[in-house]
């Protein structure tokens, strides 16, 4: 029997500029990267959410390539093969099949959850 945990992914998108939340939220600093509830950022809070369930070599966060390296700083578990840099935004469906085809590429067994880094739950 297959060890489905040993198989499990967590996707974070973090895409979007937040135009409704300007102008707090700006395309230069979009909506999930900034600080909210606790100090931290929607991201970081995605990025937690799966702790004890995902280990962070195992998640990977896709966002605009402009971003790679503030996520990078704002994640320090992420690594950088773990960051798929969107070369346009294209809405989720898109990022989603990215990270689909990443991840079975990596390890056809994969299963993923897909979370956003654009709500507070």
């Amino acid at each position: 029997m297959i060890d489905a945990s040993a198989h499990r992914y967590a996707s974070i998108i973090a895409g979007g500029s937040g135009t409704r939340l300007w102008p707090y939220s700006r395309k230069a600093r979009p909506k999930q990267l900034l600080p909210v509830a606790g100090g931290m950022s929607l991201l970081e809070h995605a990025w937690h959410r799966v702790e004890g369930l995902v280990p962070t070599e195992r998640r990977v966060v896709c966002a605009a390539d402009g971003f790679r390296t503030v996520i990078r700083d704002a994640l320090p578990g992420l690594r950088d093969d773990n960051f798929l840099g969107e070369p346009v935004g294209r809405d989720t469906l898109n990022a989603v099949g990215l990270i689909a085809f990443v991840l079975a590429e990596r390890d056809p067994l994969a299963n993923f959850c897909v979370l956003t880094a654009d709500h507070l739950i």
